[in-house]
């Protein structure tokens, strides 16, 4: 909020400092939340190993999630700085890379259903 307020005054009296603002809280609010995305990586971690899942499947939905993070991220910072053309091509940049990296479990999860059918 003290980024919007701020951001407010100063578009009053240096309008061209504006659209920093907006960029400098994201990174620190980012730079503040970092610490905790250890904390849920290990509880993935921990959870992929309860059940039996394969550490390269669990290693590759954390970078998907990372990728959609990072992704919506970058785009919204785009749309705050008046920048939607760029926006909408990061946004189709991020779904073609979390497209590619889920081939892997796509190919896994065929084969199964495959190899379930030929039982049959």
């Amino acid at each position: 909020m003290m980024a919007a307020v701020l951001s407010l005054l100063i578009k009053q009296y240096r309008p061209e400092l504006s659209p920093a603002i907006p960029v400098i809280a994201a990174a620190a609010i980012f730079a503040m939340v970092a610490p905790y995305l250890k904390a849920v990586v290990a509880m993935f971690e921990d959870i992929a190993g309860q059940v039996g899942m394969e550490n390269t499947y669990f290693r590759i939905v954390i970078k998907m999630i990372g990728a959609a993070y990072v992704t919506q991220f970058a785009a919204e910072m785009c749309k705050d700085a008046g920048e939607g053309a760029i926006a909408a091509k990061i946004e189709l940049g991020g779904k073609v890379l979390i497209l590619t990296m889920s081939m892997p479990i796509l190919y896994r999860l065929l084969s199964l259903v495959s190899s379930m059918i030929n039982f049959s």
